[in-house]
């Protein structure tokens, strides 16, 4: 029997919200197929019950650290693959997956965290990063490229979700559609109010140059305030370099530590712009504050002097300030933490079923509204 519906996601590697969004449809689809590129065997039992398919790349390397290297084989790999055969596809996409390809008459629905950033902010992407000089030749070689099929393969799906409005503006911009927003799915059940406060502020994010961890570090060295960067990535070493003896690094942490170090966090620092950002929405379930740049997902998620502050740009010493803002306001971290409870997944899911019903989705494929 074929399976009639499949969930697609660009790739399940370090943990992001992208995969925690794929992962939350696949909950939604019942006996769905998964089909990525490299996924990290820790994501396989999350996804029991599913049937996974990965590019051939997977099972001549493995799980390769290197995954970002293959950029030009991706748009091969995910806009020829032949999903005809189902009647309802649902791509979770920052880059690839949307390019699926299915037939007329079935439902392609693409859950947008973001147009291509390696198209249409590859500068941003690359500025203080530490990728080489022959892959950033290569990149802005291939950008004229990129934009043409990231532009024509937005076509593709039937309706677009974008994860957050400046995303959706951002598909307005760049691909001439519009979408609807439906926020991602931040896991907080296991997030419980804390009434610790251990003085750290804390960042836990991939170590990549756009998100302008040097920021937050540069931030804390002229406050001398403790800071614990929770994460891994190619911006390490660079932030290593900056960081005075107050600054700690912590490897991407099992869920458990991560919750632990927002339990005892003072606040939570977003540097950068971010698409959506689900990490500082779990630091507010935890009625912890956060000091944001005001731009992307933190003008929805944070709001100013209630649930923590926005800061008017990425300079350090304005960041210092706005950390030395909150720290002159009372905030209430119950109020904090219902504001972070309006991002959870019970409301993904009533947003997504309402959608399935809306387009005339078959009820057999989706997991009904009375389920948990």
């Amino acid at each position: 029997m074929v399976t009639r519906s499949a969930v697609v996601q660009d790739f399940f590697f370090a943990p992001g919200g992208a995969e925690e969004v794929a992962i939350a449809l696949a909950d939604l689809l019942p006996g769905s197929e998964v089909v990525t590129s490299f996924m990290d065997p820790v994501y396989r039992p999350r996804l029991s019950g599913h049937a996974i398919r990965t590019w051939p790349l997977q099972r001549l390397l493995g799980a390769t650290e290197r995954y970002r290297s293959f950029l030009p084989l991706y748009p091969l790999w995910f806009g020829g693959m032949d999903l005809r055969d189902r009647d309802l596809v649902v791509s979770s996409s920052s880059a690839f997956a949307k390019a699926v390809r299915t037939r007329k008459g079935a439902t392609h629905i693409a859950y947008i965290h973001a147009p291509m950033r390696y198209a249409w902010d590859l500068e941003g992407y690359l500025f203080g990063s530490s990728v080489s000089l022959p892959t950033r030749i290569g990149a802005r070689t291939l950008r004229p490229w990129l934009r043409r099929w990231d532009r024509a393969t937005s076509q593709r799906p039937d309706v677009l979700v974008a994860n957050s409005s400046v995303v959706a503006t951002r598909i307005r911009r760049f691909w001439g559609r519009e979408a609807r927003v439906i926020h991602p799915p931040v896991p907080l059940d296991e997030i419980a109010l804390s009434t610790r406060d251990d003085g750290y502020l804390l960042v836990a994010a991939r170590m990549l140059a756009y998100r302008q961890l040097d920021v937050a570090v540069a931030a804390a060295n002229i406050l001398g305030r403790d800071l614990v960067l929770v994460g891994s990535g190619p911006q390490e070493r660079a932030l290593r370099s900056i960081a005075g003896a107050h600054v700690r690094f912590v490897p991407m942490a099992a869920r458990a530590h991560l919750r632990d170090l927002m339990a005892g966090c003072h606040a939570y620092l977003v540097p950068g712009e971010e698409d959506f950002g689900m990490a500082p929405v779990e630091a507010m379930a935890a009625g912890k504050p956060v000091v944001a740049l005001a731009a992307g997902g933190a003008l929805e998620t944070v709001i100013d002097g209630v649930t923590g502050v926005h800061v008017a740009s990425s300079d350090p010493a304005t960041f210092a300030a706005g950390i030395e803002r909150l720290d002159s306001l009372k905030l209430d971290p119950a109020v904090i933490r219902a504001h972070a409870l309006t991002f959870a997944p019970s409301v993904f899911r009533s947003k997504m079923r309402a959608l399935f019903a809306e387009l005339g989705v078959d009820p057999t494929l989706y997991v009904g509204p009375d389920a948990a």
